[in-house]
């Protein structure tokens, strides 16, 4: 199956900011890379790369957060951004060992931080392959 220009649409999940959400995020990333024609080395580095920013971002969220997922997938791109709110005086953690191996896997990885606000700190990871 192949995904033309025309029918690329965003997906967007959200689930609860709980390391039990990541297997079906990682599937569902896995399932556009496929759909999208991108190579098997190609399709293990966005499930490894999008699993490493889902557990960086999960690892500094809030309690009771929500995590918020969109991706879209071409034939030249896949594109994902991750957040979920942090606690206000809280920044996502760049460096280890999960860092370099997302930096390396991706094209593109971007972090964004909101302003501290009363209920928190809005934290995402932008990844493109």
């Amino acid at each position: 199956m192949h995904i033309d220009e025309a029918a690329v649409a965003p997906v967007n999940i959200r689930v609860p900011a709980d390391r039990s959400q990541v297997p079906m995020i990682r599937a569902i990333a896995e399932t556009l890379a496929v759909l999208a024609d991108f190579s098997l080395d190609e399709v293990a580095d966005i499930k490894l790369a999008v699993d490493e920013a889902a557990m960086s971002i999960i690892g500094g969220a809030s309690p009771d957060a929500e995590l918020t997922v969109a991706f879209t997938a071409s034939d030249e791109k896949f594109h994902a951004i991750i957040q979920s709110w942090f606690p206000a005086d809280s920044s996502l953690v760049q460096k280890g060992f999960g860092w370099h191996v997302l930096q390396t896997l991706t094209s593109l990885v971007a972090v964004h931080e909101g302003e501290a606000q009363q209920n928190g700190r809005l934290v995402a990871i932008e990844l493109s392959k």
